[in-house]
C-alpha cells in the first residue's frame, strides 16, 4: 500500500461528529425555544410580583424607599467628592447596577425554586389524599 492510500484511509483528526436526524434536531430546537419562552415568563412574572409588591407590601415598599434615598446620599456624596475622587459617581453607578442585577436573579431563583417546591407539594398531597 503506498503511502498516499494510507493518508486517505486513516480516520480524521478528533471524534467525527454524528448529524442529527431531523427528529432530533426538532427536539433540540423545541427545547431551546420551550426554555427561552419559560425564562421569558419567568422574568416577566417576577417583575410583575415585585412590582404589586411594591404597592401592596409596606415592608417591601419601605425597603426600597430606603435603599433609593441610601443611593442618592451616595449620588450627592460622590458628586461633591468629584475633584478629589473622580472614580467615585462611577464606582457608586456599578454598586447600584450590580446590586440591581443581583437582586433581580435572587428573586427569579426564589421563583423557579418556589415552582419546583409546588410541584412536590402537590405531589406530596395526592400522595396523602390517595391513601385516606
Amino acid at each position: 500500500m503506498s503511502d498516499e492510500n494510507r493518508t486517505r484511509l486513516r480516520p480524521a483528526a478528533g471524534p467525527r461528529r454524528r448529524r442529527p436526524r431531523a427528529g432530533q434536531a426538532d427536539r433540540v430546537g423545541l427545547k431551546r425555544l420551550l426554555n427561552q419562552v419559560f425564562d421569558q415568563y419567568i422574568a416577566a412574572r417576577v417583575e410583575q410580583i415585585l412590582l404589586r409588591a411594591g404597592t401592596q407590601d409596606a415592608d417591601y415598599r419601605e425597603t426600597g424607599e430606603k435603599v433609593s434615598a441610601a443611593l442618592g446620599q451616595l449620588l450627592a456624596l460622590s458628586r461633591k467628592l468629584k475633584d478629589r475622587q473622580p472614580e467615585m459617581t462611577g464606582l457608586v453607578m456599578d454598586f447600584e447596577t450590580w446590586t440591581t442585577l443581583e437582586s433581580g436573579q435572587a428573586a427569579e431563583i426564589a421563583y423557579r425554586q418556589g415552582l419546583r417546591d409546588s410541584s412536590e407539594v402537590c405531589r406530596e398531597l395526592m400522595a396523602f389524599l390517595q391513601q385516606r
